[in-house]
């Protein structure tokens, strides 16, 4: 039941995983506090995964679990609504002459609601790395 994509973007490791993880919050829009809340990354093992709304409020969604530029970002994922985590892999590979970016959440079985939620998880992600790869067309 693990979600699994995959895209490839035009320009190298380092920079794709630096766009990815730490500026996050420029082109991740809306999260679990509505359209203009930004999800940011504290780029370290332990660090938060955590949204910010525009006043100021901030709502934990996970810990980063692995930190290891430029290839490798993982972080643990909890909504609102549920009492268990799920995780979140992200590797960042060299690949004719960019990177291919793959990205699995698992843990979906762990709950009634984290197996419900699996369906939009699988649709979202998909929104999230098109933003992704839009921010990265830009990227220099």
């Amino acid at each position: 039941m693990t979600i699994r994509k995959s895209i490839w973007v035009a320009k190298p490791p380092e920079l794709s995983f630096k766009v990815f993880c730490e500026e996050m919050s420029e082109w991740w829009t809306g999260g679990f506090r509505g359209k203009d809340s930004r999800p940011r990354l504290e780029p370290r093992v332990g660090g938060r995964f955590y949204e910010r709304t525009p006043d100021g409020g901030e709502y934990d969604i996970g810990r980063v679990t692995v930190y290891q530029p430029p290839s490798l970002v993982a972080f643990t994922w909890r909504a609102p609504s549920w009492d268990e985590s799920t995780q979140v892999e992200i590797r960042f590979s060299a690949e004719n002459g960019g990177t291919r970016v793959n990205l699995e959440h698992s843990g979906w079985d762990q709950s009634a609601k984290t197996r419900e939620a699996r369906k939009n998880y699988d649709t979202g992600w998909g929104n999230v790395l098109g933003y992704y790869e839009t921010a990265m067309k830009a990227a220099a």
